[in-house]
């Protein structure tokens, strides 16, 4: 009798060296940071990076608009930037934009 249950896949590195575990990354503390030493996973996020899916790639459009922006209400409890002091006047440029769609969608 044989059986229909295939042995897991193994995961291996660009190279074909086979990977401890696929799903697990030291991490700096239970809820830390992960530490870039785990070659395979800094492989993998490479590889996502450079994919290009057709219809993710960005094709935005828009526009912009000059202006000034000035701050009317006392916002000094939650900031201490400069511009955003009662008063203050600052010059802007403001850029209004959108991502065109999938293939085929109206624009």
């Amino acid at each position: 009798m044989t059986s229909n249950i295939s042995a897991p896949a193994v995961s291996t590195t660009q190279s074909g060296a086979p990977v401890t575990s696929d799903a697990h990354s030291k991490a700096v503390g239970a809820d830390g940071a992960i530490i870039l030493t785990d070659h395979y996973l800094v492989e993998k996020l490479a590889q996502f990076n450079r994919e290009r899916v057709p219809e993710r790639v960005v094709h935005a459009k828009g526009g912009g608009a000059f202006g000034s922006f000035k701050t009317t209400q006392d916002v000094s409890k939650y900031t201490k930037a400069a511009f955003l002091q009662p008063g203050v006047e600052t010059e802007m440029l403001i850029r209004f934009s959108s991502v065109a769609g999938e293939n085929g969608s109206p624009d």
